[in-house]
């Protein structure tokens, strides 16, 4: 598990970068927090991590998913769900969503907003991340599951030249 203050949303989107640069093409991101914790800020800063550009990211509440296509072809496209109008997993079946996803994380990664209200359907192998209100910022929890154990290491290296720089 890694936390980090982050005392904007540059710093947010910074946090969000460093993981976009780390994901692959079939990962999955579940994103919790309140309302305003900087959920969409951190889906736009993934972007910008993967070669997407990140004013174009915008949260997908009342159409339940965006998918974003990187300057590079050659890497995977961004989907961006919002499940905060899904009242449960299998509402997840209209876009095109079966077990945990596979159809629509291949060549793709995942960013799930209000992820914890489908867990179950996500898989055993993605990244949570949790934004809270702390202090004049946010708090920025990343807990890896599954497949993204091994992989925690070198994100946390990427993050402490970050927030040092």
């Amino acid at each position: 598990m890694i936390e980090i203050e982050s005392a904007s949303i540059e710093q947010t989107m910074a946090v969000g970068e460093a993981v976009g640069r780390a994901v692959r093409a079939g990962d999955v991101v579940s994103l919790s927090g309140d309302l305003g914790a900087g959920k969409t800020q951190f889906v736009r800063g993934i972007a910008a991590g993967m070669g997407v550009a990140p004013d174009e990211v915008s949260s997908p509440t009342f159409v339940i998913m965006h998918e974003y296509e990187p300057d590079d072809a050659g890497r995977p496209v961004l989907v961006h769900i919002d499940a905060y109008r899904l009242k449960g997993p299998d509402e997840l079946a209209g876009i095109g969503w079966s077990g945990y996803g596979e159809e629509v994380r291949e060549g793709a990664v995942v960013a799930v907003e209000w992820g914890e209200l489908i867990r179950d359907a996500l898989g055993p192998d993605l990244l949570e991340v949790t934004l809270r209100h702390h202090d004049a910022g946010r708090l920025i929890t990343l807990s890896p599951r599954g497949g993204w154990r091994p992989r925690i290491k070198l994100l946390q290296e990427a993050l402490d030249s970050l927030m040092n720089a």
